[in-house]
């Protein structure tokens, strides 16, 4: 495989995550706790689709074989997409989400400061885009787990049910994580 074809696949594989959990996130339009959070959601679902277009973008400028970014996108069948599993999950409630949410936050905002650096100029230039927005969305999605966390039982009992789904560590240390870097 050709360096151009390696950046394509790599780029590719970026976009596939993007584009999966924009989806899942837009499956909650109108099913927020409150309507800001509607917005909320749906902007980051947004971002998620823009940060999967731009990758999409340059996969199909480096390919050989004429294919766009909806070809991309869409024209694939399922075994041909390499996103993360944790962003296929089905919503099964506020509390998995604003979790899944924050473990793909945390990851893109290591990730995409690294690849900020990119001996690739093009991949680094969306990487640099990308991170303003994924800084808001670790943001958020924080302070909903430290709402969640520190809030009802049932809350709490949610976020804790959500854990091994998400194939997280136990709750404690999940907490413990979360207030040392809110301090």
């Amino acid at each position: 495989m050709e360096t151009k074809e390696m950046i394509a696949a790599y780029a590719t594989r970026l976009g596939d995550t993007s584009l999966i959990l924009s989806h899942r996130l837009a499956e909650l339009y109108a099913s927020g706790p409150t309507l800001e959070e509607n917005v909320a959601l749906t902007n980051i679902s947004l971002d998620h689709l823009g940060q999967a277009t731009t990758f999409y973008q340059y996969a199909a400028k480096l390919n050989a074989n004429d294919l766009n970014e909806d070809d991309i996108a869409y024209r694939r069948n399922e075994r041909e997409y390499y996103n993360f599993q944790l962003v296929e999950q089905p919503n099964t409630d506020f509390a998995f989400v604003m979790l899944r949410q924050y473990l793909v936050d945390v990851f893109n905002y290591h990730y995409y400061s690294a690849l900020c650096n990119s001996n690739d100029e093009t991949l680094a230039a969306i990487a640099a885009k990308a991170i303003k927005e994924v800084k808001y969305h670790y943001r958020h999605s924080r302070e909903w787990l430290l709402r969640l966390a520190k809030g009802t039982e049932l809350a709490y009992n949610k976020l804790d049910n959500a854990l091994p789904i998400c194939g997280v560590i136990p709750m404690r240390c999940l907490l413990q994580m979360l207030w040392m870097m809110n301090s």
